[in-house]
Order: structure tokens, then sequence, then C-alpha cells
């Protein structure tokens, strides 16, 4: 029965863990969003670090999934 305690406990740390990995994707992407509005120089650079940023955010969000199944 400890057993069913533990893995319902990693579910939901699980579960929260990706919720907030959803939650900070959102964020970015509405950062993209505003990045628009710097000049081309600062907008080019901060969109590849947004886009890294999004692109390691993605792979937590896979990595928890396949952990969980």
């Amino acid at each position: 029965m400890t057993d069913r305690r533990e893995r319902g406990s990693d579910g939901q740390i699980g579960e929260s863990q990706l919720s907030e990995l959803q939650n900070m994707r959102v964020l970015l992407e509405e950062a993209r969003g505003l990045s628009r509005n710097l000049a081309y120089h600062r907008r080019a650079r901060l969109e590849t670090k947004i886009g890294e940023a999004l692109d390691e955010v993605d792979r937590q969000i896979a990595e928890l999934r396949s952990d969980q199944r």
C-alpha cells in the first residue's frame, strides 16, 4: 500500500511540474510576441534565447510525460 501512495505522490509531483512547465511555455510564447516591438538586432538576439528556452521546456515536458507512463 505504501508503494501506491508513493506512486500517487510522484504522479502529483509530476503533474505539478508538468503544469508549471506548460505555464512557463505560455509565458515564453507571450515574451516572444512582445519582443516584436524591439529594435531588430535586440529582437533577433532575444528571440534566439526564447527559442532555446522553449526547446528546453518542450524537452522537459516530453521527459515528464514519458516518465509518467
